[in-house]
């Protein structure tokens, strides 16, 4: 089993236990499940979301959901199905109404691999306790699912680290950034008519020219707990 099998097969257990224990608890008439909430991380190549990412699925506990994960959940039929089958039945119900009004023509792209891409991305959103990398996730999810992050920093910034940690020629970083910026915007605006740089849609954005690693992962966290607490009580029946 190769690690990022060995990934979603730990997340899914997971969620599959939690629902199990729910079931147990409440029999039948279980009431609506309020699933964890969960983090998105929008960055830009070279600025380190990456790892910032990851330091934040550490301090949470959270199971971090990259680009090669989600892809290999969305192409493999077994692990897409045990995901919705985590699902309680008011959420797969949830699920139907959220397509619906896609073709309704909220979205440009409705290719098989975005049709998967869409239900995977709204299934784990559901399900909660994750960290999801780039992906489009926070214009698929909304703002009321989590707390929604991009990381930014300047040409230079990115291009020194990409020729430090990555070991890449000056010449062949820029190019890299050029390609990956562009890739990046087209792959949202292609999906869902968003523009991956607009501020609006995310809670936090996180310039890491003078933001380290350390303050970038306290700062995501503090208010992360400080969302998470404000949607428990939306939550919460009147």
């Amino acid at each position: 089993m190769t690690s990022i099998e060995t990934i979603i097969d730990r997340q899914i257990r997971r969620w599959e236990l939690q629902k199990s224990l729910e079931d147990s608890h409440h029999g039948v008439a279980r009431s609506i499940h309020i699933p964890k909430p969960l983090i998105t991380v929008s960055r830009q190549r070279g600025s380190r979301g990456t790892i910032i990412a990851e330091r934040i699925a550490y301090r949470f506990n959270y199971t971090l959901l990259h680009k090669d994960i989600i892809d290999r959940i969305a192409e493999t039929s077994g692990y897409k199905r045990r995901i919705v089958e985590s699902l309680d039945d008011h959420t797969r119900s949830q699920m139907e109404l959220w397509f619906e009004s896609i073709i309704t023509g909220k979205l440009v792209d409705l290719s098989d691999y975005a049709r998967q891409l869409l239900e995977v991305i709204f299934s784990v959103s559901r399900l909660g306790g994750i960290v999801v990398v780039g992906r489009a996730a926070i214009f698929i999810i909304g703002p009321n699912r989590g707390l929604h992050v991009r990381i930014v920093a300047s040409p230079t910034t990115r291009i020194r680290n990409l020729v430090d940690l990555e070991k890449m020629s000056e010449s062949d970083a820029r190019r890299e950034i050029d390609k990956a910026d562009h890739e990046r915007a087209e792959f949202v605006k292609k999906l869902v008519h968003k523009s991956i740089d607009d501020p609006q849609y995310y809670d936090l954005v996180i310039n890491s020219d003078w933001i380290s690693i350390e303050q970038a992962v306290s700062l995501i966290a503090n208010a992360a707990m400080e969302k998470f607490e404000l949607l428990a009580r939306e939550d919460q029946p009147a």
